[in-house]
């Protein structure tokens, strides 16, 4: 079933941060929409948790350098 979650996240200061973050929408199956705003620091992720889950969305937003502080 397709989830849509709204993550406030640390660390992106720039448009290019942005656009880093919204790569996982290529980066992970089961992504199927990534938007996020450096000025608000949140990032809007739509994904189907049949094949993937939050946590894991959370696990390649680490990974990528930035913080997930929590959901909006």
């Amino acid at each position: 079933m397709a989830r849509k979650v709204t993550l406030k996240i640390t660390g992106m200061e720039c448009p290019n941060c942005s656009m880093n973050l919204e790569r996982i929408e290529d980066k992970l199956k089961g992504v199927v929409f990534a938007e996020a705003n450096y000025r608000k620091e949140q990032m809007v992720v739509e994904y189907d948790d049949a094949v993937l889950t939050l946590e894991q969305i959370k696990a390649e937003v680490k990974r990528l350098g930035y913080e997930v502080a929590g959901v909006v």
